[in-house]
């Protein structure tokens, strides 16, 4: 009865120790429930709905009110919009960064996590091979992200150039002259 006593004890103090890791994860969980985006620290921009001023570039005033409402419907989306207009004045350099990567997974493919860029293949704003927007070898996400972005830039009258997915200039509108950035991460 005695070995019995002492394996039995031995059997408690092991499963009191290996409980410690599941209590602590339920602890963080618990906490975490009432608001999943506390868990994970949100850059100074993500916490308020700020929208940087676009600086001017030639057409600027005409594409901040499109850029604005592109935006705004990216935000519904759980993305955030970059635009930066470059120095050498040859379209707007656009960008995507997801902010909810559950609300993202709704109309863009790929890996989602919050913060990081949409997936499009190849960096924006470096002229690199592959850039085009129809550029073979590339994964069906990719594809359907760089698609996804012209369809959303065509409704807002963007139009895409056809050396890089990233490139856009506003229908109608002059070739910027001088460089500009601005995030408009209205979120």
């Amino acid at each position: 009865m005695h070995r019995f006593s002492a394996l039995a004890d031995g059997i408690r103090s092991r499963t009191a120790a290996s409980r410690w890791p599941f209590a602590a994860l339920a602890f963080l969980l618990a906490a975490c429930s009432g608001s999943p985006h506390a868990a994970v620290p949100q850059p100074p921009a993500a916490q308020g709905a700020a929208v940087a001023a676009i600086a001017q570039c030639n057409g600027a005033a005409a594409a901040h009110g499109a850029l604005q409402r592109v935006a705004q419907e990216l935000q519904g989306q759980g993305l955030a919009l970059h635009a930066s207009c470059p120095a050498t004045g040859t379209g707007w350099v656009v960008q995507v960064r997801v902010v909810d990567g559950m609300k993202a997974s709704k109309v863009v493919r790929g890996p989602l996590a919050d913060g990081h860029e949409v997936d499009m293949g190849t960096p924006a704003g470096v002229n690199l091979a592959g850039a085009q927007p129809v550029a073979a070898g590339f994964s069906p996400d990719v594809r359907f992200n760089r698609e996804w972005l012209r369809a959303t830039m065509a409704r807002h009258q963007f139009e895409n150039a056809s050396d890089a997915w990233w490139r856009f200039a506003q229908r109608g509108a002059a070739p910027s002259a001088s460089g500009a950035e601005t995030d408009l991460a209205a979120r």
